[in-house]
């Protein structure tokens, strides 16, 4: 089942992150990597000129992508026909879910790769989770519901997409207010929503720029290199101060070959956040393919620094060779994740697998027994 529901917490701990996104990059630092390095921030009339170079039409001309959450005739007949407007707010909420994922009415099914509007989601059926967010939020506000996108800090993710590239992922889902009578927090994925993950309400236009990244990374994946620039450059016309969009926008100049683009991009990630992990990276191979060796070098100690020291690194790793059928080196991954946390649960979950497929079901068993218990106590 791929849609939980939850109460909040009280007192939960805000933060502000980007989620439900695909941001590229070439490899992760630590959080305190710049600090060695100084990196110069970009003149204001740089950071114009790499957003205005494309034109008006790379930021204006997307319709009818402009209301990610418009709805169509359909849409609103689906939301009269399954939620009865005259039950309570939150028996409405009930009626809407079960229409949203019975298999014989909408049928949602999760797609971690897919980046769709509200009215596209519909019609497809599937999506990632700010598709599913989209398409949630829309329909509930049909039905006179108060539902509003919610940034989760998930523990880091990262895919491997080939030996030197990879993905990293964060989270987005929704909460419906209820005033007086509470809060749900609706989560329309796997299983990536815990209570004591620190969260903060996105506004629609930050939402939308996620949006935009979100599509230009696609389309940056697939080689299309016009369409991305048109999707990163609208993103950053939604919020200028996102630096993950900035890092995008910098890969994408790198990969058209446009260096001193590029580094100046990957310059305002940093200037926006200096612990951009992904920007830093990325920085220092722009550096070293531009023969800045001495800036390459300090950026790449503090990007293997990170590596040594962030357990989620080790355990994007460990999950990668397993994928590969190395289950040797996965297992040395995992244990160096455990050792650096060992109060992450999913570690000793994924030990446990290790441990089976490498036919030691003692140890395995245990493993799986010290998972059941953080998880107990976590949530």
């Amino acid at each position: 089942m791929f849609m939980r529901i939850k109460h909040p917490k009280p007192a939960i701990a805000f933060a502000i992150i980007s989620s439900g996104l695909l941001i590229l990059s070439t490899g992760c630092a630590n959080t305190q990597a710049t600090n060695s390095v100084q990196i110069i921030p970009p003149s204001a009339q740089a950071v114009k000129a790499l957003l205005d170079s494309g034109g008006a039409e790379a930021r204006f001309e997307f319709s009818p992508e402009e209301n990610i959450l418009a709805i169509d005739p359909d849409m609103r007949y689906f939301v009269q026909e399954n939620v009865p407007a005259a039950l309570s707010p939150r028996a409405r909420l009930s009626y809407l879910l079960d229409s949203l994922i019975r298999p014989s009415q909408l049928g949602l099914t999760y797609d971690p790769g897919i980046t769709l509007n509200a009215t596209e989601t519909f019609y497809a059926r599937k999506g990632n989770c700010l598709s599913l967010s989209s398409l949630f939020i829309a329909l509930a506000r049909e039905a006179n519901l108060d539902a509003y996108y919610n940034e989760v800090s998930i523990p880091p993710s990262w895919d491997m997409i080939s030996d030197n590239s990879m993905v990293f992922y964060k989270h987005i889902n929704i909460v419906v207010d209820f005033g007086n009578d509470g809060q749900e927090v609706v989560d329309l994925s796997v299983d990536n929503y815990e209570y004591h993950h620190q969260q903060h309400r996105l506004s629609e236009q930050e939402a939308a720029a996620q949006h935009y990244n979100n599509r230009g990374a696609e389309f940056l994946n697939q080689g299309k290199t016009d369409q991305a620039m048109r999707y990163f450059r609208r993103a950053l016309y939604l919020d200028p101060q996102a630096g993950h969009i900035w890092g995008n926008l910098g890969t994408l100049f790198r990969r058209l070959g446009q260096q001193e683009n590029a580094e100046l991009a990957y310059r305002q990630a940093l200037h926006l956040n200096k612990n951009d992990q992904v920007a830093i990276s990325n920085l220092s191979r722009l550096y070293s393919e531009m023969g800045n060796s001495e800036q390459a070098r300090l950026l790449k100690k503090a990007a293997d620094s990170f590596r040594k020291k962030n357990p989620f690194w080790h355990y994007s790793k460990a999950k990668a060779e397993f994928e590969q059928g190395d289950f040797s080196n996965s297992l040395k991954s995992i244990n160096q994740a455990i050792s650096l946390d060992r109060n992450e649960y999913r570690f000793y979950q994924f030990s446990a697998l290790v441990l089976h497929r490498l036919g030691d079901d003692n140890r395995a068993r245990k493993q799986a027994i010290k998972a059941a218990r953080l998880k107990l106590n976590a949530d």
